[in-house]
């Protein structure tokens, strides 16, 4: 060892430090002291090197600087922890043993840790370079490029910020050791060229959000909750705050732009529409029983039962009706309109509580291209979740090669009048049921209908006054138990909110499946009524 320079046992030392954590954590009695006490001894054996200490052994002199100091940890931080009092200014240098050096000696070094976290980069440089790297203040303002007038200021305003902090009364970085976590939800209107939610990927950014949800924050407040130095902290806000995940107040405070619900409001509001649905679900299957037969007469010849056929018009019933409530989503600084929440996972979910979405391709039917609107389910079997019956086919949409379908329906081609590349893909889907062959015509399976009839069938729905105000009056209960509980800042969002969190489409299903109403097709390997095919 005696061959090494400093730098190259500061490297070595590195090396050292989860070895000294874990030492630490089998010891301490939290892992907050663990944290402190392992730092305390890696800074020993940092500052030992710089002072010139002489080590022949650096495994056997880690591990007694690690005994030393959990001897000490045992004599005071423990002893002495309920009754620590510490305030101190910092002095002008003398000869004398500074106040950083001081506290090393005891467990007063993690509250100036974490004041120091708390000061921005500039004023921390100035710290570091004025205390711990011994320069003088003329070096350092020529360093930074800033007058040295500028320096003497920024150095007295970073003695009385580290008084200020260290005064402060609260938990540090609470977060940092027991975050929220939360599923994320996000619809947009038209194209947009980046994803919202992976910018709140990581459980860092939803703590950070969550942490400002209703409640004005500083760059300071972030950094104490998180437990996370302030630079980091100012890198991700800038971020935030770019793209409108984050509003910036005029008095230098923040507010998270994105809506909470966390599991006991989630679970109110999940109660609440199951107690409350049911005028609405009375006049859907009122609508749908008045109605099949003018529904079924606008779809191409089909040899569905009428109970399977029911599940693709209550679907679309449900959209139509809905989508009257749809309101645009916030427009964003860069241009986009889009809305995003996050939702704390609850307890327990029951078998008709799972997410039926609506997806659509239809958008080129300009171009007589064909589409599929399709209503598959999205379903939570660990926490309670849909049953395998209830939880149908939600693949049509991303499977079906409409190029391929728009062939078979406007040229009316035959099986044998197809590519081998074509027979490949038409084979697939007759393995899954979705294709039949009778001869050699090629037959749908599921439901299928002209574009104008299913705008026919749509304007039929949405002109239905019974069903539309059974629904009106179901989503002004839900509107007014949803901003009781989100702040009165994000009322915009509220519509989005209520799209994204009830879940009255499968309490209507699974209510529809429970009476009869509806039915499985269990002669299928598929269930493939729930959409529906538009040419």
């Amino acid at each position: 060892m005696n061959d090494m320079n400093k730098d190259e046992l500061k490297e070595k030392v590195v090396d050292y430090a989860s070895k000294v954590f874990f030492y630490c954590v089998k010891r301490c009695n939290s892992r907050i002291d663990a944290e402190d006490l392992s730092q305390t001894i890696l800074l020993e054996i940092i500052q030992n090197i710089d002072k010139g200490a002489r080590i022949d052994n650096l495994d056997y002199y880690v591990w007694g600087v690690c005994k030393n100091q959990y001897n000490m940890y045992l004599r005071k931080t423990i002893k002495d922890r309920n009754n620590l009092e510490y305030k101190e200014e910092i002095d002008d240098k003398d000869e004398s043993p500074s106040a950083l050096d001081e506290m090393l000696e005891d467990e007063k070094i993690r509250r100036m840790n974490q004041a120091i976290k708390l000061l921005s980069k500039d004023y921390a440089e100035i710290l570091y370079a004025y205390y711990v790297e011994d320069k003088n203040l003329k070096f350092i303002a020529e360093e930074l490029n800033i007058p040295l007038g500028t320096a003497k200021w920024k150095l007295a305003e970073v003695r009385k910020k580290l008084k200020e902090y260290l005064d402060m009364e609260k938990l540090n970085g609470k977060k940092a050791y027991v975050p929220k976590n939360f599923q994320v939800t996000q619809s947009f209107n038209g194209q947009i060229n980046y994803n919202p939610s992976a910018y709140v990927d990581s459980l860092l950014i939803k703590n950070l959000l969550y942490h400002s949800y209703g409640n004005e924050c500083s760059i300071e407040d972030f950094s104490i909750e998180l437990g996370i130095s302030r630079p980091y902290i100012e890198e991700y806000v800038e971020k935030l705050v770019k793209k409108d995940f984050l509003i910036k107040l005029e008095n230098g405070k923040y507010l998270s732009n994105v809506a909470f619900i966390d599991k006991k409001e989630r679970r109110e509001i999940l109660d609440f529409v199951r107690d409350n649905f049911s005028g609405y679900y009375n006049a859907l299957v009122k609508f749908a029983k008045n109605n099949f037969s003018y529904y079924k007469s606008l779809l191409d010849e089909t040899n569905a039962k009428d109970e399977h056929l029911l599940w693709s018009l209550l679907g679309i019933a449900m959209f139509a009706v809905e989508d009257k409530f749809r309101t645009e989503y916030t427009l964003r600084k860069d241009g986009f309109n889009w809305d995003l929440m996050l939702l704390e996972t609850v307890d327990k979910l029951y078998s008709d509580e799972f997410f039926i979405s609506v997806n659509g391709n239809f958008w080129d039917y300009y171009n007589h291209r064909m589409g599929i609107i399709a209503f598959p389910s999205n379903y939570w079997k660990e926490d309670g979740g849909a049953s395998d019956v209830i939880a149908y086919n939600k693949a049509l949409t991303g499977e079906f090669d409409l190029d391929l379908l728009n062939n078979i329906f406007n040229l009316n081609k035959k099986y044998s009048d197809m590519l081998e590349s074509e027979k490949e893909i038409l084979n697939k889907y007759i393995q899954r049921g979705y294709l039949e062959l009778e001869d050699n015509d090629i037959k749908i399976n599921i439901p299928v209908m002209a574009m104008e009839n299913y705008k026919e069938f749509c304007d039929k729905v949405i002109n239905d006054l019974e069903l539309v105000n059974s629904y009106k009056e179901l989503y002004n209960r839900i509107y007014m138990k949803v901003r009781s509980l989100i702040p009165n800042y994000l009322e915009k969002q509220t519509s989005f909110i209520i799209q994204s969190v009830t879940l009255t489409r499968s309490l209507i299903i699974t209510k529809a499946f429970n009476e009869g109403i509806i039915e499985d097709d269990k002669t299928r390997k598929k269930f493939i009524y729930n959409g529906i095919i538009i040419k």
